[in-house]
């Protein structure tokens, strides 16, 4: 039997599945990422899922909570009152298939079982469905929801359909879902939570350079909290694009993305450099200058004066409270001379020592 090999990812497999699908315009697709692991760490969930309507999340659930919950903006989405609890018996129905899934392949590894399930709607507003599976990072299996059938090359594959056609009504219940629960929830989706669809979150941006190799600074330009996802960051060097360098984009716990992009320059030559945003949620493009280091450590030098003086003022204070409590005269008051210009007189000094 194949043994494929895990791999340290957890949905990264499934959101490339479909190209497109996270960063399309068109917010016409419902589909749920579920992921199973046999070898959970301690703490943390065998089995979780993720909804996504277009490129926003709006579904979260594991089998620590056996609940699903709304995410993001659609917290706010005004549902009938049945419906998560819908969502609720479906999810733990589907938590049920690939816990058993991944404990029928055996101890002879450690294994992770994912599965894309949704639909999206055609240009003519046809349902087109959704299921393909994955296993240790590789596509391994698909479901046919018109002929009611699995299909897939591995040994694998047919250990878990006889699994999972042994519990009555299962291919029922998927075709049921694929082809008309997900079409109904989408449609509703759209009409009830259209404000969240057109949801805009402008970018905060910083722009920051730090060493690099000998000779060398990175810049890093940086955008949070940013909705929808669609962003674009670029360098420009005396005001000529200079290009996007290495980026990386990613979600948010509240539904929102962020991003940074890199540019590796000549040391000395930072303040050359700025970055530009582009992004649905800002009016025009919006350009971003180097952080002063100067200015940032000047800030702080002056934070900290400021905080020893007002830490000496209290200390004095503290001083001059406790001598006028204990009947002693201020610290500035016994050392100084008397109203005629000598010293105070000292006890038992002789009269004739002039000196």
């Amino acid at each position: 039997m194949r043994i494929p090999r895990p791999q340290p990812w957890g949905l990264c497999f499934l959101l490339f599945l479909l190209p497109g699908t996270l960063l399309a315009d068109d917010p016409r697709s419902l589909l749920y990422h579920f992921t199973a692991v046999s070898s959970p760490a301690p703490g943390t969930p065998a089995f979780w899922v993720s909804g996504w309507l277009g490129p926003q999340q709006y579904l979260s659930y594991n089998n620590l909570r056996h609940q699903a919950e709304p995410y993001g903006a659609w917290v706010w989405e005004n549902q009938v009152s049945w419906y998560w609890e819908k969502e609720t018996v479906d999810l733990r129905n589907k938590e049920k298939l690939f816990l058993e899934a991944v404990t029928v392949l055996g101890t002879g590894g450690s294994y992770t079982l994912q599965g894309l399930l949704g639909c999206e709607l055609g240009p003519d507003n046809a349902s087109v469905p959704v299921a393909t599976f994955a296993l240790n990072g590789e596509d391994f299996m698909t479901f046919d929801p018109k002929a009611g059938t699995w299909d897939g090359e591995w040994p694998e594959v047919q250990t878990i359909i006889a699994k999972w056609t042994q519990q009555a009504d299962t291919v029922n219940k998927e075709k049921a879902f694929l082809l008309r629960s997900c079409p109904q929830r989408l449609l509703d989706h759209l009409d009830r939570g259209r404000g969240n669809l057109e949801w805009k979150e402008p970018p905060s941006m910083r722009l920051k350079a730090r060493p690099g190799s000998p000779g060398f600074s990175v810049l890093t330009c940086s955008a949070f909290s940013f909705y929808p996802p669609e962003l674009q960051l670029r360098f420009l060097r005396n005001g000529l694009a200079v290009g996007t360098g290495d980026s990386e984009l990613g979600p948010n716990g509240d539904g929102s993305f962020h991003a940074w992009s890199s540019l590796t320059v000549k040391s000395g030559d930072e303040h050359h450099y700025r970055c530009v945003v582009q992004h649905a949620g800002l009016p025009q493009p919006l350009v971003v200058d180097v952080e002063s280091p100067a200015k940032s450590s000047i800030s702080v030098v002056g934070i900290v004066i400021g905080f020893l003086l007002l830490t000496a003022v209290a200390a004095g204070g503290a001083l001059l409270w406790w001598r006028m409590r204990k009947g002693l005269p201020a610290p500035w008051i016994s050392l100084r001379a008397d109203d005629g210009g000598a010293l105070l007189p000292t006890p038992d000094l002789s009269k004739d020592a002039d000196s």
